[in-house]
């Protein structure tokens, strides 16, 4: 095998304006420098015959990595168009859309427990906290009006979030009928 090192140097010796003629390395090719003609890498015998079982053997790995390559590449546009379609009917999960000052609820789950309760059970924590007045919206994300005490990030995924629905009790007063 050839030696980078060697390689250049040949290279840099074959540009020099001293040397003219031939340059002989052992195990390396020639370097004519009158005929511009600089090929570096171990000698190779011209009448020699390529190993035809050999050949056929390194044709047929290459053309079973390409059939795995192209079977792979089916396989996964398979999965896509799969996956695509049962998106399309299904649907693609929380998609809402929400207005800069309206009020949403954020879910806890994956939220520290610090941010959510003091209880130390996570069976005893609410599913949603809030609610939180939207700031800004960045693509499928929502910027929320946090307290800096709940030391959470402020921007959330759509899917993240719920709309408000004020929850109005009737009053003692008017639930009785007269």
């Amino acid at each position: 095998m050839t030696n980078i090192s060697a390689v250049s140097t040949r290279a840099r010796t074959a540009r020099s304006p001293i040397n003219e003629g031939t340059v002989d390395t052992p195990g390396v090719d020639t370097l004519n420098i009158n005929e511009q003609h600089t090929q570096a890498g171990p000698v190779v015998n011209k009448d020699a015959e390529l190993n035809t079982e050999f050949s056929s053997k390194a044709k047929d790995f290459v053309q079973r990595r390409q059939a795995i390559i192209r079977f792979v590449h089916d396989a996964i546009a398979a999965s896509v168009d799969r996956q695509m379609l049962n998106a399309d009917n299904n649907g693609r999960g929380n998609t809402n859309e929400f207005k800069v000052g309206s009020l949403v609820l954020l879910a806890t789950q994956n939220l520290d427990k610090h941010a959510v309760s003091d209880f130390g059970a996570s069976k005893l924590v609410p599913r949603f906290i809030g609610p939180f007045t939207v700031l800004a919206k960045h693509g499928n994300a929502y910027t929320l009006d946090i307290m800096s005490s709940m030391r959470l990030h402020t921007k959330f995924y759509v899917g993240r979030l719920k709309p408000y629905a004020q929850h109005f009790d009737p009053s003692p007063d008017q639930s009785r009928a007269p």
